[in-house]
């Protein structure tokens, strides 16, 4: 497969991932479960990503996200932390070196990118009841932040001496 086709792949299972999540949340658990094993093994063991890439992003995904819950900023269906929201977090992280990677050596593009297209994210799937918020704007402007610090984090780890384990 060509870098292209690989983007695709791996960009097509995380947004089917993305929707099963947040539109079925606990009542599609086991397809969402189906469609992140896909997206994990798809890019360790096809477009070869690292697993420990993966796992840092994830972990620091799941801090940012822990923070704005802590906040009181949003509140998901299915309970404080969801499964499905934890498995969001995993596919992202799995995604995001295969069909981004061409974005990590433009940083200022990529946190931008991350800045806007982050909250949007949120804002579709409050619209689809995965959550309820007091205040859209502070939904927006703590999810601009959080995702234009995910994207950073991105970037840092996608270096050539990050890849390397260095």
């Amino acid at each position: 497969m060509t870098s292209i086709q690989h983007k695709i792949v791996s960009f097509v299972l995380f947004n089917a991932l993305w929707l099963s999540a947040v539109s079925g949340r606990e009542n599609y658990i086991v397809l969402s479960g189906v469609l992140l094993a896909l997206q994990f093994f798809y890019s360790i063991a096809v477009a070869r990503v690292s697993w420990t890439l993966i796992l840092r992003l994830f972990a620091v995904g799941l801090l940012l996200e822990a923070i704005v819950i802590s906040l009181g900023v949003i509140d998901f269906a299915g309970g404080y932390f969801p499964l499905w929201l934890v498995m969001l977090w995993l596919g992202f992280s799995s995604m995001a070196p295969v069909a981004l990677d061409w974005i990590a050596p433009k940083p200022a593009i990529a946190v931008l990118l991350g800045a806007v297209s982050g909250p949007l994210s949120y804002v579709a799937g409050i619209k689809l009841n995965a959550a309820t918020v007091n205040s859209m704007p502070v939904v927006i402007a703590c999810y601009a932040a959080v995702w234009g610090l995910m994207m950073a984090y991105f970037v840092f780890s996608m270096s050539p001496k990050k890849e390397q384990g260095v």
